[in-house]
């Protein structure tokens, strides 16, 4: 399988040509070579002169192509996604392990407005099994995401607060969840943020929204989702058989609704549910107990399952907040075009442009932090705001990326 890129317009995956146009479509197949087999445009601007530093550039960014367009293909068929080249970006800083040898078949240079270019057409053979081993651990990762669990419990009229020690529904949810293979923030992390705001732990869970310091304390524990929770037991009326005989056994139901949050993005609330559990004992007290913890195994099991239904779908429509300064407004309208044409983004919504300080809304198909290294991969080639301006990112977090354009 032979892939030629040629110039064309991109179509909102992660920068797969190096040439001043490229996208999802500019690749050609040629059967004549092995599937591993990838020629992709390099280039880079020329600094003071220095060509051979420039070169260096354009075949590193060359590289990065061509394992761009053999992970996005891999991953787009292994996990379903539409926008596999985006979800790839954290195997993009590997692209010398992958590229087992290359050749220059052109070479030329030519002009960015004022600024000197340099452009590689590069054929790389890729070394295929090691990279398809790499897809499927990131897709292991991306697709398991960190999860912060928070559970409000009232057992028999008892309430434990959440990180509570004694909270027996949240360290069974939790637990069930691991069980299951997902990945779990330790409860002693969220314990000990607690303790520096315990009037946090008496918030009502099933009115967290935006801006909640519950998101807060998530997001500041590690994790990418929440889960929210409420339950409490209900006691039975005891089991009468048939011919009015009374069984020995006491019975209870938990039931509770929960929440997934996602804490990156514009925290959206994409699963919810609510759930009831049955169990029973000799002992009022037993049964109880085992009625949140089959309460905790059904939510686990519908969480898990929505969350591998919706994650993926999640990283292709992601919000990320853009601001940045030292831009006048038509060098702001071109990098937008720019955006649109050179990198994964899909879309722009302008909250404000101005001189002193701009912020658009993007979707993107990742977090902030994958868009943020998009642009550090394409802030030397191919933007028009090359030869006067660079481009310094200050900031990436929860979300949001902060960058600043200087005069050079």
């Amino acid at each position: 399988m032979f892939h030629r890129l040629r110039i064309a317009p991109f179509t909102g995956i992660l920068v797969l040509s190096i040439l001043a146009c490229a996208g999802s479509n500019s690749a050609q197949k040629n059967p004549s070579l092995p599937d591993n087999v990838v020629t992709a445009m390099g280039e880079a601007p020329i600094y003071q002169g220095d060509l051979a530093l420039a070169r260096n550039k354009a075949l590193k960014d060359a590289k990065l192509n061509a394992i761009r367009k053999l992970v996005g293909e891999q991953i787009t068929e292994k996990s379903g996604v539409s926008d596999g080249q985006s979800l790839g970006s954290k195997l993009y800083g590997k692209t010398d392990s992958f590229v087992k040898k290359y050749d220059i078949i052109s070479e030329e240079q030519w002009k960015l407005d004022t600024q000197d270019m340099i452009r590689l057409n590069v054929r790389c053979e890729v070394e295929a099994t090691k990279l398809s081993t790499a897809v499927d651990a990131l897709l292991d990762d991306v697709g398991n995401p960190r999860i912060a669990v928070l559970v409000q419990t009232v057992v028999n009229g008892k309430s434990f607060p959440i990180g509570s020690a004694t909270n027996i529904a949240e360290a069974e949810l939790i637990e069930k969840l691991r069980a299951k293979g997902n990945k779990v923030v330790d409860s002693s992390q969220l314990t000990a943020l607690l303790k520096k705001n315990p009037s946090l732990a008496k918030l009502d869970l099933t009115s967290v929204e935006e801006g909640s310091p519950l998101l807060t304390l998530a997001q500041d524990s590690g994790a990418e989702v929440l889960i929210v929770a409420k339950v409490n037991t209900t006691d039975q009326k005891p089991v009468v058989l048939p011919g009015g005989k009374k069984t020995d056994f006491l019975s209870s139901a938990a039931t509770g609704p929960y929440r997934i949050i996602q804490l990156w993005g514009d925290g959206k609330i994409f699963g919810s549910g609510s759930l009831e559990g049955r169990g029973a004992d000799i002992t009022q007290e037993v049964s109880r107990e085992q009625a949140v913890k089959d309460w905790a195994n059904l939510v686990s099991v519908k969480v898990g399952k929505q969350i591998k239904d919706e994650w993926f779908k999640l990283t292709e429509q992601n919000t990320v907040i853009l601001k940045f300064k030292g831009l006048a407004l038509e060098d702001a309208i071109n990098f937008k075009n720019d955006l649109m044409e050179y990198t994964s983004v899909k879309q722009v919504n302008d909250r404000k442009t101005e001189m002193n300080g701009s912020e658009w809304e993007l979707t993107y198909p990742g977090k902030e932090s994958m868009f943020a290294e998009e642009l550090m991969y394409k802030k030397d080639s191919s933007f028009r705001f090359l030869s006067s301006k660079t481009l310094n990112i200050n900031s990436s977090k929860r979300g949001v990326v902060e960058i600043e354009f200087k005069n050079k």
